[in-house]
């Protein structure tokens, strides 16, 4: 099983960046766009799992969570890497709590580690990506249009934690909710 560990977006939130990724679609570019519906923020990518570690994960996750409380934030920045100039991704950033969210995604790779994961190769970088350029030519309106564009904040509350199961298809991922861990309001 293909795993990950996110925390997913309010309906309206996902609607919001659905409309911003719409406006990128006609600057044109080789960009392989996220659906809307499948936006959230990665805490940990766990890759192909045994299945039997899945009871033991979902256990990790609710320990994880009785030590964090629920994240109000805001999307406010627009960004790539490297860089919108040269982008490989555009994404979205978090502006507001982000040591809250880097906190629980240490303890969620602590405790992912403890059941056998390699180390995440890449640090925590609180961002939604909304897509994934596929060339670098051509990029040149998109490129110099999100350079000027001024994103307009997105305020959103991170209330619950998941564990999801990505099954890869021509048509893009499918995500099924295999757990749900809700976050402590106060």
């Amino acid at each position: 099983m293909r795993l990950f560990i996110a925390l997913p977006l309010e309906p309206s939130v996902k609607d919001a960046l659905g409309r911003n990724i719409a406006l990128f679609k006609q600057k044109g570019g080789s960009v392989k766009w996220v659906k809307a519906e499948n936006i959230h923020l990665t805490l940990r990518f766990l890759g192909e799992t045994d299945e039997n570690l899945v009871d033991e994960i979902k256990k990790q996750i609710d320990e994880a969570v009785n030590s964090h409380r629920q994240v109000k934030t805001s999307i406010a920045t627009l960004g790539g890497f490297p860089n919108l100039n040269r982008p490989r991704v555009i994404w979205v950033g978090i502006e507001q709590n982000i040591e809250a969210l880097s906190k629980m995604a240490r303890d969620i790779e602590h405790r992912m580690r403890s059941l056998g994961f390699e180390k995440e190769k890449k640090q925590f970088k609180a961002h939604l990506t909304l897509g994934r350029v596929r060339h670098p030519k051509g990029l040149e309106n998109l490129t110099d249009f999100l350079n000027d564009y001024r994103f307009e904040a997105i305020p959103l509350c991170f209330d619950r934690v998941i564990l999801f199961k990505s099954t890869l298809t021509p048509q893009g991922p499918i995500y099924d909710r295999l757990h749900e861990a809700k976050l402590s309001a106060q």
